[in-house]
């Protein structure tokens, strides 16, 4: 099993020009996802060494909490997870716990889900790939497998983000153009390796080692006491460099004549190290490594010096870390399975009423536990089903962007599926209204996808339902950039506000005033942006709404309600028509929010707390349009209109 160490070093050059000329469109895409978001890095092994690394990164850059985590811990907190987007990494896609991990996230249903393997077409990413609300980033490396340690699959991952983080931020570091510029000045690898062994050298008689780091190399620190451990090279302690004072220090005076320490020090807390590693013992062999760069290209040139003197300890211990045999204990024990009774839980989580019923857990107010509801929610499920048995509805809105489209592909042609499906019920007689915040782009979308004999059976709602035409209708929707008397003042005073400029892009019409993101502003602070303006300059009842990719403020009386509401009296000539409504966003604030206060309406994301309505019913993992097309497979025409044949639960009905 696996291949020799050096020659695996010999191939990091390679690996890091191979990892810089890679086009990351679609990881930088990915990453942008989850900017704003608790971010919850999975990995094994090296893989771990990549999750610490990124943890830092986000931290850093996006000012959010992160953590690393394993396989194992991820499973054991699920519940926890459904707030943030959680990223995985693995370098072959083949391991049962990451497999295991990943199926349990999609069961949570995070805000974002990525998984990064260095193997395409492997099983997780096979796996991921299968829910469109996922992201896959997968790649083949010219190395091939790595052997049994983590080595060029490390530096590639560790390359990539810190490519997608400075790209994302604007340039906040840049990276060595070269493998060499992460050596040293003018320094080949073999020179490099040369300089590492004498410097090491003293190290090498002592049985224990001490590894002192800072905030720039704590993934490298990490990295070498888990292939110390895996090769079974040595013992090694970690230790950050004030942590080392709080006890961890007296090691050194009872087994100092059996210690070594290394310290690794960036720029940042150089001096910090130095006044630290005065204060040892004298006798006790001393290492210090300096990286003179950025915080973060740093961090790899201690990965890489990592990865060296890994090589260095198994020559000295005469152990190839690349291959030091497995015990067929050891392949047991990687092989083995998450427990029985969680893999058992994780199929018991997926049944309909369940699941329906933790999404509704989720969007409450108080946290709270399945367990300890007093039956309302399983009561309140049951009723919300039992209507829809035997209703035939007239008509049907549709949220557009989220629904309808997927976010990540809002600006471009609509869905050959959704397509199709819609045409079968226009073809059956139906009557269809579509909401959406946006104005012509949704009409000229529409129009391409719609032959035009059906144009007159489609309501749009343009604008949040301030401007609702049909889609045959040529003069509708206004695009008259200005506001109409009630949105003028917040236009005003949002133009006006130089301060806030770069945080956001404004767009006027008459019914609505649409706030995009600038680079580097989360929606929720947009959302209390708006709000302050609206509440400081109008006395009107405004409403301020949120998208996944904009915030809304909406003239009185603007609803997407109103697409109902005119579905029936209009175009159904009956105020009692049942309209089924559907969108992403149903929690306050989102856009959908109003949409989905009606009694017959399912979400395809997000749900209300309203026990009453806005349940999401589809599949676990199912999102945005691929949970609308589950609904669209349960959608049956007849001569009186539209059948909504939802599977049942049989404990649901007991």
């Amino acid at each position: 099993m696996g291949k020799p160490y050096f020659s695996e070093l010999g191939q990091l050059e390679e690996t890091y020009a191979f990892a810089m000329d890679m086009d990351i469109q679609r990881l930088i895409k990915a990453v942008s996802a989850s900017m704003f978001l608790p971010l919850l890095v999975v990995g094994s092994g090296g893989s771990l060494t990549v999750a610490r690394l990124i943890v830092a990164l986000h931290q850093r850059f996006a000012r959010m909490i992160a953590k690393p985590v394993t396989p194992l811990e991820l499973f054991e907190d699920r519940q926890m997870t459904q707030k943030c987007a959680i990223w995985f990494m693995s370098a072959g896609g083949h391991n049962a716990d990451i497999q295991a991990a990943v199926r349990s996230a999609i069961c949570v249903e995070p805000q974002h889900l990525l998984v990064t393997c260095a193997k395409t077409n492997s099983p997780l990413a096979t796996f991921a790939g299968k829910f469109n609300f996922t992201d896959v980033f997968e790649f083949d490396l010219p190395s091939q497998k790595d052997g049994f340690l983590a080595t060029n699959s490390l530096l590639a991952f560790c390359v990539l983000f810190l490519r997608a983080y400075f790209d994302i931020f604007g340039n906040v570091g840049r990276l060595p153009p070269d493998f060499h510029g992460l050596l040293g000045p003018e320094s080949s690898q073999d020179r490099f390796l040369g300089q590492l062994r004498r410097q090491c050298h003293p190290l090498w008689n002592r049985e224990n080692l001490i590894v002192l780091y800072g905030n720039g190399t704590e993934a490298a620190a990490y990295d070498l006491e888990s292939k110390f451990t895996e090769a079974a090279l040595g013992s090694v302690q970690i230790s950050d460099f004030r942590n080392f004072a709080h006890g961890r220090h007296h090691w050194l005076a009872k087994r100092g004549e059996s210690s070594a320490v290394i310290a690794l020090a960036t720029c940042d807390d150089r001096k910090l190290a130095q006044k630290t590693l005065n204060f040892l013992p004298a006798g006790i062999p001393v290492v210090e490594f300096h990286f003179a760069a950025e915080r973060f290209v740093a961090s790899i040139q201690a990965i890489v010096t990592v990865l060296h003197i890994v090589g260095l300890a198994g020559e000295v211990r005469g152990i190839d870390p690349g291959r030091p045999g497995v015990p067929e204990f050891g392949r047991r024990l990687y092989n083995l399975r998450l427990s029985t009774h969680m893999e058992s839980d994780l199929r018991h989580n997926t049944k309909e009423m369940i699941l329906a019923e933790q999404r509704k857990l989720n969007a409450m107010p108080v946290p709270c536990d399945k367990q300890g509801q007093p039956g309302f929610l399983r009561q309140a499920y049951r009723s919300f089903m039992k209507q829809f048995k035997g209703v035939c509805f007239s008509g049907i809105v549709f949220d557009y962007d989220g629904t309808l489209c997927d976010n990540r592909e809002r600006f471009g042609d609509l869905n050959e599926h959704v397509a199709k499906e819609l045409l079968r019920l226009l073809g059956a007689g139906l009557i269809i209204g579509i909401a959406t915040g946006r104005g012509k782009s949704v009409k000229t979308v529409l129009r391409k996808a719609i032959p035009q004999a059906h144009w007159e059976q489609l309501l749009v709602g343009y604008y949040n339902g301030g401007d609702c035409a049909l889609l045959s209708d040529d003069e509708h929707p206004d695009g008259t950039n200005a506001a109409c008397p009630e949105l003028t003042p917040i236009a005003d005073a949002l133009r006006a506000d130089r301060r806030l400029h770069r945080l956001f892009e404004v767009t006027v019409r008459l019914p609505q005033i649409t706030v995009e993101p600038g680079a580097g502003t989360p929606i929720p602070v947009l959302w209390s942006l708006a709000n302050e303006v609206v509440y400081k300059y109008s006395s009107s009842n405004l409403t301020v709404l949120s998208s996944g990719h904009s915030v809304d403020i909406l003239a009185p009386g603007v609803s997407k309600r109103t697409i109902g509401r005119m579905l029936s009296t209009v175009y159904c000539s009956s105020p009692d028509a049942r309209i089924l409504c559907i969108g992403d966003k149903g929690r306050w604030p989102g856009n959908d929010f109003d949409l989905l206060c009606e009694p017959f309406s399912l979400s395809v994301d997000e749900v209300s707390s309203d026990p009453a309505t806005c349940w999401n019913l589809a599949p676990a993992g199912f999102r945005g349009v691929q949970a609308t097309l589950y609904y669209f497979a349960r959608m049956q025409t007849t001569e009186k209109g539209l059948l909504l044949n939802l599977p049942t639960s049989k404990r649901a009905s007991s």
